[in-house]
């Protein structure tokens, strides 16, 4: 797949140009040297992440309005930190999930999958027209490096903010202007240069999920497991939905969780938002996030919200009866859930 079937704007095009040799799959990008998925844990690497956007909210009722709105608290949330976050409807359904950061008390950044930053700021706009808060979408401007397995300082003149993105690595995001002079002055030696793809693969294997266009409004925050991700506040008081997360949180009846899948082989493409059976051929899951190996394009690897009772069947399937293994989080979930 060529970067330009992908949309890439101009700036990222420049910056991709400068980059050694890859190409794109699915929209995802594979260095060419990149060693494969199964030997990336420990891999000190370095990630362009053209597949992220980042939403800037400023102005004297930014922390009110966000406290107001999100799952995490955002008035608690000390200056250079991040958290996961969510922003829902009445409901408790995510119009959008990302990570929230704090620059200044009254400047917070939202960092999130591009194919959503649209739905998210609309969403939050409808809330937003009566606070002193403004909200602009700085994607265009502004580019997005990983790093893992490092703690180097990539700091630059034109960094705008350094994410800590919990046990994957961090994000640093530089004005796209300057991208050519940052990658030509940051230390990389001793950093592998590995796709947007192998950044995907971390955040699974991290049990980290995103909603897409397709599945806006399909899940409730813990669904995503982001009440053992940092991801939602029990105590800060109320924002949109927290009369439902909380009633999940203590009657225990969170049926559906988040949980990593790989698959063999797949006869066709695999997206988020696609169904996922079990032996009886009842839907019983939720594709929400999928990438193509680096070693075979055809094995999947990715993220589904699944009901907890068929998480222990060892037949579990796509409609086109793709097999798919569900394997181990980092992270355990409490028994309480039914």
């Amino acid at each position: 797949m060529s970067a330009s079937s992908i949309t890439l704007d101009n700036g990222w095009q420049n910056c991709l140009a400068a980059l050694p040799a890859h190409h794109f799959d699915d929209g995802q990008s594979y260095f060419d040297s990149e060693p494969s998925f199964t030997d990336l844990k420990d891999t000190p690497s370095i990630h362009p992440l053209h597949q992220l956007g980042l939403i800037s909210i400023q102005g004297p009722d930014a922390g009110r309005f966000l406290q107001g709105q999100l799952t995490a608290d955002a008035e608690t949330l000390g200056h250079g930190e991040s958290t996961l976050a969510a922003h829902c409807d009445p409901k408790g359904r995510m119009h959008s999930n990302f990570y929230l950061h704090r620059i200044a008390a009254d400047h917070y950044l939202l960092q999130m999958p591009f194919s959503i930053v649209s739905t998210a700021l609309a969403a939050l706009n409808k809330y937003a027209v009566f606070s002193k808060a403004t909200l602009t979408d700085l994607s265009s401007e502004y580019a997005a490096f990983g790093f893992a397995n490092t703690d180097k300082d990539h700091s630059h003149a034109d960094t705008l903010a350094l994410l800590t993105i919990n046990t994957v690595g961090s994000i640093q995001w530089i004005k796209k202007a300057s991208c050519n002079d940052y990658l030509k002055n940051i230390q990389t030696a001793g950093l592998q240069w590995c796709g947007s793809a192998a950044w995907e693969y971390r955040l699974i294997t991290a049990g980290i999920a995103f909603v897409q266009p397709k599945t806006v409004g399909e899940f409730i925050p813990q669904m995503f497991n982001l009440d053992y991700l940092d991801g939602i506040s029990f105590t800060k008081g109320c924002y949109t939905g927290q009369e439902i997360i909380a009633r999940m949180k203590y009657r225990g009846k969170v049926k559906r969780r988040c949980y990593p899948f790989v698959t063999s082989s797949a006869g066709s493409t695999i997206a988020a938002g696609d169904e996922l059976f079990n032996a009886s051929e009842s839907l019983i899951g939720i594709i929400v996030n999928v990438v193509s190996d680096t070693e075979n394009s055809e094995k999947k690897h990715g993220l589904a919200v699944i009901k907890v009772s068929d998480t222990e069947h060892s037949q579990l399937s796509l409609k086109d009866k793709t097999s798919v293994a569900i394997t181990a989080l980092p992270y355990n979930l409490d028994s309480d859930t039914e």
